[in-house]
This record gives C-alpha cells, sequence and structure tokens, in this order.
C-alpha cells in the first residue's frame, strides 16, 4: 500500500478535516482572534490531523504490505499466517482472524486429502506385492511347462510386460513421497547393471540382442533400489523400439567429466523423432513410436525423469530417427 493509494481510500477524511479547519478559522475570525493565536491553533489542528493519518498509514502499512509480500515468497499461500503478526488496529485483526479461519479450513482439509491419499498409494502397493506373487509363479510355470518354444516365448514375454507395468505402478505411486524412503548410499554401476541385465537376461537373448556392457568400473552415490529400476525401464524401452530387419544392439557404458558420472544407455533402434524429443519426459506422452507400437503406455520416462529430478541426477536423451537413441543419467560425485 502506497501513500497516494492510502490518501485516495481517505479522500473523505481528508475532505472533511479541511472543512472543519476552514470552518474553524473561520469562526475564530469572527470573534476577531489575534493572527499569531488563529496561525497556532491551525498550525496545532493540521499537525494532529497529519500524525493521526501517519499512524493510521503506518499500522495498515505494516501489515498489507507485509502480506502482499510473503504472499509472493511462499509457494503453499494457505501458509501465510505463519509469516504475519497480527495487527494492532480494528480491519487488520478482523481480516488476520478471518485468515485464520480460513488456513484452519484449508489445513483440516489437506491433512484429510494427504490422509486419503495416504490410504489410496498403501492400498496400490498392497496390491502391486500380491500380484506379484502370482505372476512369479506363472513365470516358475512357464518355465517348466512343455509347450512350443514359440508359445512358450509369448508367454515368457507377456509375463516381462506385465511385470514391468506392475513396477511402474508401484514406483509411480511411491515417487509422490519418495524422498521419505531414499536411502543414498555408494554403488557399484557394473553390479548394478549386472542386476539389470540378469532381470532381462531372456528377453535378450529372445530378441538376439547384442548387449555390449563396458567401463563401468565406477562408484556413485545414489539410491540402487531406485536407480535399479530406473535403468531397466530405459533398457525395456531400448528392447522394445529395436528394427524388425537388423540385429540388435545396446551399448551400456559410464564415464566421468566435469565432476560427474555419466551413464549412457545406447541402442541402433528406430530412434526417436526430432519433433518428439523436447517432450518425452511428459506424462502419457507416446510420440510417433507409441502410435506405431501399442506396446508404450508414455509413464516410463515421466516416472524416471520424476525420479532424477528427485534425487539430484540429469537424465538426457539424444536420438536420430532410424539410427540410435541414447539415454545418459549424470549422477555427481558426492561423498557420504
Amino acid at each position: 500500500m502506497t501513500i497516494i493509494s492510502y490518501l485516495k481510500d481517505h479522500w473523505v477524511y481528508v475532505i472533511t478535516q479541511t472543512f472543519f479547519l476552514l470552518m474553524f478559522t473561520a469562526m475564530l475570525e469572527l470573534v476577531r482572534t489575534p493572527a499569531p493565536i488563529l496561525s497556532f491553533l491551525a498550525i496545532v489542528y493540521v499537525v494532529f490531523a497529519v500524525m493521526y493519518l501517519a499512524t493510521d498509514y503506518y499500522k495498515r502499512a505494516k501489515f498489507l504490505n507485509s502480506l502482499s509480500r510473503n504472499l509472493q515468497k511462499i509457494d503453499q499461500k494457505y501458509l501465510i499466517l505463519d509469516t504475519i503478526e497480527c495487527p494492532d488496529y480494528l480491519e487488520g485483526r478482523m481480516i488476520y482472524e478471518d485468515l485464520y479461519q480460513i488456513n484452519k479450513s484449508m489445513n483440516e482439509h489437506v491433512k484429510g486429502y494427504k490422509e486419503n491419499v495416504n490410504h489410496y498409494k498403501d492400498y496400490i502397493e498392497m496390491w502391486v506385492h500380491e500380484v506379484k506373487l502370482p505372476l512369479s509363479s506363472l513365470s516358475l510355470i512357464i518355465h517348466n511347462m512343455k509347450a512350443g518354444e514359440e508359445t512358450t516365448r509369448k508367454l515368457r514375454e507377456q509375463l516381462m510386460r506385465l511385470d514391468n507395468y506392475a513396477d511402474q505402478i508401484l514406483y509411480y505411486v511411491r515417487s509422490e513421497t519418495a524422498s521419505a524412503d531414499y536411502q543414498f548410499c555408494r554403488t557399484s554401476l557394473k553390479s548394478l547393471v549386472s542386476a539389470v541385465a540378469q532381470r532381462n537376461r531372456t528377453a535378450i537373448q529372445e530378441k538376439d540382442i547384442s548387449l555390449k556392457v563396458h567401463d563401468l568400473g565406477y562408484e556413485v552415490i545414489t539410491d540402487s533400489k531406485w536407480m535399479e529400476f530406473m535403468v531397466n525401464q530405459i533398457l525395456d524401452n531400448a528392447m522394445k523400439y529395436m528394427k524388425p530387419d537388423e540385429a540388435g544392439e545396446i551399448e551400456i557404458y559410464a564415464e566421468e567429466a566435469e565432476g560427474q558420472i555419466t551413464l549412457h544407455i545406447k541402442d541402433n533402434g528406430i530412434g526417436i523423432s526430432e519433433r518428439d524429443l523436447p517432450r518425452l519426459f511428459e506424462k502419457s506422452f507416446t510420440g510417433d513410436n507409441g502410435r506405431v507400437s501399442a506396446k508404450s503406455t508414455g509413464m516410463g520416462l515421466y516416472i524416471v525423469k520424476k525420479l532424477c529430478d528427485q534425487m539430484g541426477h540429469r537424465i538426457r536423451i539424444t536420438s536420430k530417427k532410424g539410427e540410435y537413441t541414447n539415454v545418459s543419467i549424470s549422477i555427481g560425485t558426492f561423498t557420504l
């Protein structure tokens, strides 16, 4: 609130006081009051009127400017009361009390919403864990069954898709409150990539993909569980979009530069069109490749990007349509 805006809001008071001052001066002149006394009384009247305006302006401006300034600074606007003091004038206290009631109602609403979301997340996590049990059983059954090789391969492929989608659901739900579940530790990239490759060994062999792994002799500070999920999602995408008429090749390696260790997962698949690259991390975005393949949900890279942001890692994708796609995750070299 500025002085000009304050005076505009109090124009009735200013005009009234000016009118009374003129009337007061005229009455004193009628009774032939000496000029020095008249001037003194007029000055005293003006001084007291100005002092009242200045004091009132200071109290209002202190509260309203603080309220406006702090509202601009904080993201959660309903927490504004934690940043301001209760004013010492009537209208300000009324506004403060109203804000308190609004804040109280909002906190109760947010608390109820969070409880509902947490109950929903708990149910989804329980559901995914329960679903994974029959999926594991099916995997053993398929492994031991005597069906034809092609039938067995198709069953394994569909089972792997189900398992990956279950993981996507689980990690998507957890990513909303993932920071509480992170356990950063020194992690070997070689061990992490080996675990992911072992999990996808059957799919890699059946699709006749050449997996080249090298230069992984680095240790990084990350959460191995979440990082393994991210690498698995990227590897699954690489296998999903291989060229049907060309031998598939996936190369996984790491390099150190500018204080960061970058893990690369590069394939010689169908690539990504230049117009799709800026939107790859958008939720449910499938792009041209998704329209060609019905296997895409557009959630994998979205979740990976979200987890990278939360863990302080940086993900980048470069690609050329019809030639290659290179997904890189850069991890800072921190110490524990």
